[in-house]
């Protein structure tokens, strides 16, 4: 598997390295995502660009690093309505104007979780290797065939980083799962039944050294992701916007994180935030088990005209959430499949 650049933005090393240095060495000084770590969270971070995204990965390997984990289980969000191999079968999977045979047809292929084909990944600071073989059988997680995962980006950087970090304290990497999500919504009938049997297929690899991470940026708001109704309706100030948006994420991770309302939450998600964890937090709750909680940690708006080319607003959210199990199991009101 080969590394990818975040867009056009091409890693010049030596002044990564000294970026990176600087950066790691201010997440060291930060244990505050110690706890998550030890108490089972699933630490979300973004996938956006380096220096927007950087100290919010830093902060989770650090954490990763002290608790010395020994497998980590790495969910990536697979970006299927932006890539050339997927994104026809994604627009006929949610198209309304095609035949339902068509749409479950293209659902089927795009459904479940996916695993690179190569368990070798080549990063700007060498190789490292994904333990595959740690996966159990399961019918929704399967080899990503036909180039699904060649465009994908979602976890490129942060094992980029990781690896850095090992390599500075001379320590060997964790065991390296990576599942990328694909649809867990048949957008036919609403169900969400293949994002419980890809936790179930998590809670068979979980240890107590074990660590689960996501990543995502959970808004794209502006030219090039908002339908222009949406935008002259916000508010222009920069963080008021802040404040909206931060409000809107909130509601809807209640929803799925606290509440596991998957389906009321699904359109906002899809909609109005354009977070491209929309069909990978099912997953996380259902992860979780019992009703969780979940906080945000730190939520910021990177800029993303210049790299987008496109006039502002423009913004593409920088966030660190911790999803935590809930203090009592088996509170389980209208959980919806």
């Amino acid at each position: 598997m080969k590394w990818k650049p975040y867009y056009r933005h091409e890693f010049d090393l030596p002044r990564t390295r000294e970026y990176l240095d600087m950066v790691f060495s201010l997440a060291e000084e930060d244990a505050s995502l110690d706890s998550s770590i030890d108490t089972g969270s699933i630490l979300s971070f973004p996938h956006t660009a380096l220096h927007y995204a950087a100290m919010h990965q830093a902060r989770v390997i650090v954490s990763l690093y002290r608790a010395r984990v020994e497998q980590l289980i790495a969910l990536g969000v697979l970006h299927l309505w932006g890539h050339a191999v997927s994104s026809s079968l994604y627009r006929q999977a949610m198209s309304l104007e095609e035949e339902p045979s068509v749409r479950q047809a293209a659902f089927s292929t795009l459904a479940g979780a996916f695993t690179p084909i190569d368990s070798v990944m080549h990063t700007p600071f060498g190789e490292i290797l994904f333990d595959l073989c740690a996966l159990p059988e399961s019918p929704v997680i399967s080899p990503a065939v036909q180039g699904l995962l060649a465009e994908e980006f979602s976890l490129d950087t942060f094992f980029s980083l990781l690896h850095y970090y090992y390599l500075l304290h001379d320590h060997p990497l964790p065991r390296i799962v990576p599942l990328y999500i694909g649809m867990t919504r048949n957008p036919l009938t609403g169900s969400f039944t293949i994002a419980g049997q890809i936790a179930a297929a998590v809670h068979r690899m979980l240890t107590m050294k074990t660590a689960v991470v996501a990543t995502g940026d959970v808004v794209h708001y502006g030219s090039g992701y908002s339908p222009q109704e949406v935008i002259s309706g916000m508010p222009k100030d920069a963080d008021e916007l802040k404040k909206t948006l931060r409000d809107e994420l909130d509601i809807v991770l209640t929803q799925v994180i606290d509440r596991r309302e998957y389906q009321l939450a699904f359109p906002r998600l899809d909609g109005f935030l354009n977070n491209d964890q929309r069909y990978l937090l099912p997953v996380v709750a259902e992860i979780l088990g019992n009703r969780g909680e979940h906080d945000v940690i730190s939520f910021e708006l990177s800029d993303y005209s210049h790299i987008n080319d496109a006039p502002a607003p423009c913004v593409v959210a920088s966030s660190l959430v911790a999803y935590r199990a809930g203090p009592s199991a088996g509170e389980k009101k209208g959980h919806e499949q």
